[in-house]
């Protein structure tokens, strides 16, 4: 088995649509029944992932890598070698009375990317903070109070008590999603997000339990539209969509099952395809593509692409001690 790790970050909203509706929201997006927390699920991202290669000419790489579909009549239904977990929610911009707006995580979902790392075989990453419900918690001094007072920031609905010092556990991993999700550091400085690796190593914030769920349900965005009839008159509508904002952050874990032996196909080879397919490329996941939403920038990871961040190029890339 050949472990990867898919890292999404939104372009434009993104609308990967539940079954249901809910409430006056026609059109909510997929949410995990239990912690309410956005997610794309894998079928709908492992559907979109074969569209890209379908769509970038990979006819021979389809069936094999992403199993075949009975929609032509021709090809047998089979499941693929590629398996694509969940794309499970990393951090969310959130509007803030200062800096336009900062990303929000949560101890529950940094335990989640743990463990993705783990399926990597990637160790020495730092565990999330633990935080009190109610409390947070912020990357870098631009957050905090001075000397022994804490500071309350304004995110989203809420007001939240960010202490009195960075936590260090959070600056590192605000560091380790500035090189692996936005490939800010060393040879990857020419990535197309690389400049926003200053920004999400300063404004990553860490929030309580009872704290993130509010700001999951408040800071999405929704949309009123409606659908015109000849004569510009309303003939559908109004209805009510919701989108992760732009700016939001996914990962999701793939697993390549090797390639059949006898097969064409090696599995080194699929790899290689899947990374000039993948990363750092623009794709489409979800739906409204005819208006401009689902475009999310694709980092695809291998183990030997990842080293956890050593603590002190943590604390340098934010001037401690400066």
């Amino acid at each position: 088995m050949t472990e990867l790790l898919l890292y999404l970050y939104a372009e434009s909203p993104v609308h990967a649509g539940a079954a249901d509706s809910l409430g006056v929201l026609d059109l909510p997006v997929q949410r995990e029944a239990t912690t309410r927390y956005p997610v794309i699920w894998g079928q709908s991202l492992k559907g979109a992932l074969r569209q890209v290669a379908q769509d970038a000419g990979l006819e021979d790489l389809v069936v094999p890598v992403f199993g075949g579909s009975s929609e032509d009549g021709e090809t047998e239904l089979s499941a693929g070698r590629l398996t694509v977990g969940d794309a499970q929610l990393v951090a969310m911009p959130v509007p803030t009375l200062q800096r336009t707006f900062a990303w929000a995580t949560s101890e529950l979902a940094l335990f989640r990317l743990v463990r993705k790392y783990a399926r990597l075989g990637v160790t020495g990453l730092p565990q999330p903070p633990r935080l009190a419900p109610e409390a947070g918690a912020a990357a870098s001094e631009a957050w905090i109070g001075s000397g022994r007072a804490t500071r309350s920031e304004v995110l989203g609905p809420c007001l939240v008590e960010l202490g009195i010092a960075p936590d260090p556990q959070l600056r590192r991993w605000a560091a380790q999603l500035a090189t692996d999700v936005l490939g800010d550091a060393g040879s990857q400085a020419s990535a197309p997000l690389a400049p926003l690796g200053g920004k999400l190593r300063d404004d990553l914030l860490a929030v309580g339990s009872d704290v993130m769920p509010m700001l999951l349900a408040e800071c999405t965005e929704f949309v009123a539209r409606v659908q015109l009839k000849e004569g510009k008159t309303v003939e559908h509508g109004p209805f009510h969509s919701e989108y992760l904002p732009t700016e939001s952050i996914l990962a999701a874990s793939l697993t390549l099952r090797p390639m059949p032996a006898e097969g064409s196909l090696k599995t080194e080879d699929v790899i290689e395809f899947l990374l000039d397919l993948l990363h750092n490329k623009l794709i489409q996941v979800g739906g409204d593509e005819t208006i401009g939403k689902g475009l999310v920038w694709a980092r695809l990871l291998r183990a030997d692409d990842v080293r956890a961040v050593a603590p002190e190029i943590a604390d340098e890339s934010t001037g401690v001690g400066q």
